[in-house]
């Protein structure tokens, strides 16, 4: 499970700080990155693009935000080659419930994690099934760029909600009509110092066929949360509140202009079991005023 951060889909429970609408576009963007393989990407991104409908000012930054990342990653990749700067890590974390900006979404989950690092940039795959009959299931993708105190992020967010939801929901993952379950999430997060470790964490959804309001207009789904990460004995805590400041109906199911979505506190501790594995263990406290619910749910991780 992932804590809160600037993109992809966080969890507020992980111990670890793993960045919360991907496409075949950026996808093939991660595969390949010149010459041929670039003009075949650019083409399959034009055309996600033009499918979600996006207009010229929204494109333009994306493209804008696209490149940047090339640069960064290109950058790092040169200046730590002769330190073998790039690195891939991964795990999977067992959780009896997951929770996310404190929503529930699904029961008893896996949610594997690969990542790969090179210098300030990363590029991280997460997922998560249940183990119920609902086979709830979700799959994100993030770009991520730390320049100081500042992290800069880029997510794609499939998943296709409760059952419920899969009537206007459709499950095809290279699918980008009017019930794709996509959805591209910008992210930008402020830690004020080492000393003073709070945290200010910003995420806007930039387009999606889900991005909507109670209106059925577009919402640009926005969710803020300032956070303190601390320790007490050996044991990693985090407590924090997070809320939306606009309807945005269609992501987090409440209608209403501004709520409080997320009041919580994480507690976690890890343990090197044999080189470089790591087992961890954590546990989550939640309450969403808004829906008037709480959570508390915990989980195994195993990092390597």
């Amino acid at each position: 499970m992932r804590q809160a951060d600037a993109g992809g889909r966080p969890y507020s429970g992980g111990i670890s700080a793993e960045g919360d609408g991907r496409s075949v576009g950026y996808a093939a963007f991660l595969r390949k990155a010149d010459g041929y393989g670039w003009k075949m990407k650019q083409k399959t991104i034009n055309g996600f693009l033009k499918a979600m409908k996006v207009n010229k000012v929204m494109k333009r930054w994306i493209w804008a935000m696209v490149a940047v990342f090339v640069v960064l990653f290109s950058i790092d990749v040169c200046a730590q080659e002769n330190e073998r700067g790039v690195r891939f890590g991964g795990g999977a974390d067992v959780v009896s419930g997951y929770i996310w900006r404190g929503v529930w979404e699904a029961g008893p989950s896996i949610q594997p994690t690969l990542v790969l690092s090179a210098g300030n940039f990363s590029a991280t795959a997460w997922g998560s099934v249940d183990f119920a009959s609902t086979s709830y299931k979700e799959m994100d993708l993030t770009l991520a760029y730390a320049l100081g105190p500042v992290t800069v992020s880029l997510a794609d967010l499939y998943w296709e909600g409760s059952a419920a939801d899969r009537n206007t929901i459709g499950r095809r993952y290279f699918h980008f009509g009017a019930d794709s379950p996509h959805r591209v999430e910008l992210g930008v997060s402020w830690c004020i110092s080492q000393k003073v470790p709070l945290t200010l964490a910003w995420n806007t959804v930039l387009f999606g066929a889900a991005d909507v309001n109670s209106k059925g207009n577009r919402a640009y789904a926005t969710y803020v949360e300032l956070s303190y990460p601390f320790a007490v004995k050996g044991v990693d805590m985090k407590a924090g509140i997070g809320i939306v400041p606009w309807n945005a109906y269609g992501t987090y199911g409440i209608d209403r202009d501004f709520y409080v979505q997320n009041v919580f506190l994480n507690a976690g501790k890890s343990w090197t079991v044999a080189g470089s594995l790591q087992l961890g263990l954590f546990t989550s406290l939640s309450w969403n005023p808004a829906l008037e619910d709480v959570n508390f749910v915990g989980g195994i991780s195993l990092r390597m």
